[in-house]
């Protein structure tokens, strides 16, 4: 993962991703591992948002078996999980691509709490509902695994609840025990399923651009 300081932007795609959940669910701890590989125990929470740019390189294309790397560009934004924050993330949904909602395998309340996400989302984004992609990603699965806090959060039933509501599984992850790069080959996995719905925006909207200017141009020599 490279992170984007250039002004000259030569991704092939571009994608606009937005963590959400409950306060202390990992959230910020997800993000910094990601952008910039560091865990730390405790995180100040955020207010209001956090938000980062960088390129990874994906295998978008399939044909004929044959991959086809891209580079793609990820704005990724960090949100507030607290309820007083809410109004002001709410206005980051709306050019989002797709949303991480994460839970805490821990606690139960963070699930439950996952409809009141998907309803604001659903409320908020300006993208097409049928193209805009909602992954669950469960966290803290080191503290279950070492046994310092019983799993409230079973698998099966997250797997079960997003076939039968349209949403995409994640995974069960550790802020702590994951690496970057098994974070970095998540999001690719996920950036290739935005990918498939909603396809390379950019190269359409270059393409719009380009008959726009040939249209405004054929006006121009008719006037004359």
């Amino acid at each position: 993962m490279n992170e984007n300081k250039d002004s000259v932007d030569n991704s092939d795609f571009e994608c606009n991703l937005i963590l959400l959940g409950d306060s202390s669910v990992g959230k910020t701890c997800f993000f910094k591992k990601l952008v910039a590989d560091v865990f730390k125990e405790k995180n100040v929470s955020t207010i209001g948002i956090d938000r980062r740019t960088f390129e990874l390189n994906c295998e978008l294309d399939e044909k004929d078996n044959t991959n086809s790397s891209k580079i793609v560009k990820i704005n990724l934004t960090d949100t507030a999980g607290q309820e007083r924050y809410r109004a002001l993330t709410k206005t980051y949904y709306k050019n989002s691509d797709g949303a991480l909602i994460l839970y805490d395998i821990t606690e139960r309340q963070t699930y439950d709490n996952i409809g009141n996400w998907i309803k604001d989302i659903s409320e908020s984004i300006n993208a097409d509902k049928s193209k805009y992609t909602m992954f669950l990603l469960g966290t803290k699965i080191d503290l279950v695994d070492t046994g310092k806090k019983d799993r409230k959060v079973e698998k099966e039933e997250v797997i079960n609840n997003c076939k039968q509501n349209g949403l995409e599984w994640g995974a069960e992850i550790s802020n702590k025990e994951s690496s970057k790069e098994d974070f970095e080959k998540l999001i690719s996995g996920f950036v290739k399923i935005i990918y498939k719905k909603i396809g390379n925006k950019k190269e359409k909207q270059t393409s719009a651009n380009i008959l726009k200017y040939e249209k405004k141009k054929k006006r121009n020599h008719n006037c004359c």
